[in-house]
């Protein structure tokens, strides 16, 4: 049900959810968390009820906000009904009750950070266009910047993904990205290393490359463990990458 880092303090609540282990049926089969194409609602809520009590929290812990590709990290307890984002953070100084940050994902990178005394997470949804605005490094600078941490502490762990041999895209998508990003060795189109990418841009923010980790696999090759919006369309299941403060 759900794929965890090794690296994470036992103090940190966290996961990646796979399609495995939940109620929904058809395309939405099984542990499906979205609800934006047609699953029904009780399925979906009965999937999250079983991502908490896997991952050890309350439901009503669980803070996400609407996904738009873009670059914008907010902290949870800012959150309004309207609000837009593609990463969410939460430091233990923070008012209220502890929180649990989710970005929801279907090829996306996922990427959980916290730190090594446990005082502050981050959950980030990095698509490409997220990816080329370095959402990413946006959220490590914000986490040293408003949530006192320090980059060389944090740990991180990209989660299951569309992977290169999969990320087929067009020569406009192509020029977004460094050379060192994109393979052209596939056939006529080029194809684009987000996970790569990804990785860098948390070095370049000051992460060391020993504490960023790998977890799960290409969510387009693996059809039985993932839901692939470039592999199977709109109308399918999407997953929830986690993670809060015990």
């Amino acid at each position: 049900m759900l794929q965890r880092a090794r690296l994470f303090p036992a103090a940190i609540t966290h996961g990646f959810s796979t399609r495995v282990g939940g109620v929904s049926r058809d395309r939405y089969a099984s542990l499906n968390v979205g609800e934006r194409w047609g699953d029904a609602p009780e399925a979906v809520a009965e999937n999250l009820r079983r991502i908490a009590s896997g991952a050890n929290f309350e439901l009503e812990q669980l803070v996400r906000v609407r996904q738009v590709h873009g670059a914008a990290v907010l902290a949870a307890h800012e959150i309004q009904a309207d609000s837009e984002a593609d990463a969410i953070w939460h430091a233990r100084a923070h008012p209220g009750p502890a929180k649990v940050v989710g970005v929801m994902t279907a090829d996306c990178v996922p990427v959980l950070i916290c730190d090594r005394d446990a005082s502050v997470v981050a959950a980030i949804h990095s698509g490409w266009r997220g990816t080329v605005a370095n959402i990413t490094g946006c959220t490590v600078q914000t986490l040293c910047e408003q949530g006192g941490a320090s980059p060389e502490r944090l740990l991180a762990a990209i989660g299951p993904c569309i992977e290169l041999a999969a990320f087929e895209v067009g020569e406009e998508v192509a020029a977004a990205f460094e050379d060192r990003f994109v393979d052209r060795s596939f056939g006529a189109k080029p194809h684009v290393d987000l996970v790569a990418c990804v990785t860098a841009q948390l070095v370049a923010a000051g992460v060391p490359a020993g504490q960023i980790e790998r977890v799960g696999t290409c969510t387009h090759a693996n059809p039985d463990l993932y839901f692939s919006y470039r592999r199977d369309g709109a109308g399918i299941g999407q997953h929830l990458s986690l993670i809060g403060l015990q």
